[in-house]
């Protein structure tokens, strides 16, 4: 019998590919229409005849069932589902997971001194530092000035998935904020799925859901995404709006940990606004 992340990780699995077929037509993958169709999407079979494998087997797999699936094989049915580099990584970790199912995801330890002292001296680039779910593990003060404290938001009780979610004020203060929801979302999304059964996880994801109706639509795309560089707006309340670039990355001796830093551009007038805010 499946131990409960097993079983969780069988589910998610099934759901996610699901997800990606229902999002595709016969003429994406270049087949004919055919017959008229009750559901949108491709069918089990077309995608079972794109990948080169029996129906018996994707539907097996599609359905959660106990399966193996060797690498080569996995390619083929991501490449029948169109899935892109994000979504690929996130079928084969959702894969392997299964096989090395007894293997427990690393323990959240100490902050390494040194990552303290290297956020300290980051003087006016604001930087962060995530647990696997998104909590706050550390913060310099430029992030404290930029971002604000999220230990006064009491809502987010120091999980920014919450706070983007559940606290009103953020919707002001992310201009784009359906973007940067969105994004967010879907990279945690890839947390969670390699801590699938993790009680934790799925206690904020089942909160979120139903605190915001925005999280639960978009939870059930099923989209992934991880993205390590990027640009981000913000409204700030004192010095108006900063376009910041942002950098995140995994410690290799850490990788419960993220950690994201934020830079204005040279002689930019963002710069200018942080510098003030600091000095």
């Amino acid at each position: 019998m499946d131990t409960v992340p097993t079983a969780d990780a069988r589910r998610e699995l099934a759901h996610f590919l699901a997800s990606r077929r229902a999002r595709l037509t016969p003429r994406d993958v270049g087949l004919a229409t055919g017959r008229r169709r009750r559901v949108p999407g491709l069918r089990r079979e077309e995608v079972a005849v794109l990948a080169n494998v029996s129906e018996t087997w994707y539907t097996r797999l599609e359905q959660g069932q106990p399966i193996n699936a060797s690498h080569d094989v996995l390619a083929a049915v991501a490449q029948a589902l169109c899935l892109d580099a994000h979504e690929r990584e996130y079928l084969f970790m959702l894969a392997e997971s299964l096989v090395h199912a007894s293997a427990a995801p690393p323990a959240a330890g100490d902050l390494p001194a040194s990552l303290v002292t290297t956020l300290d001296a980051l003087t006016f680039a604001p930087a962060v530092v995530y647990g696997a779910r998104w909590d706050v593990r550390l913060q310099n003060r430029a992030y404290v000035a930029t971002f604000g404290d999220i230990a006064d938001v009491p809502i987010a009780r120091g999980n920014v998935v919450r706070q983007v979610f559940l606290d009103p004020a953020r919707r002001t203060f992310f201009p784009e904020w359906e973007a940067v929801a969105r994004t967010l979302l879907q990279s945690f999304r890839v947390n969670a799925g390699r801590h699938v059964g993790d009680p934790a996880f799925a206690e904020l994801i089942a909160e979120l859901r139903a605190q915001s109706a925005d999280f639960k639509a978009w939870w059930d795309e099923h989209d992934v995404v991880r993205r390590s560089i990027g640009e981000k707006r913000v409204n700030h309340p004192v010095v108006g709006e900063l376009v910041l670039d942002h950098v995140a990355f995994v410690l290799p001796e850490r990788p419960d940990l993220t950690v994201i830093v934020y830079t204005a551009g040279r002689s930019s007038e963002s710069e200018r606004k942080l510098r003030s805010l600091l000095d």
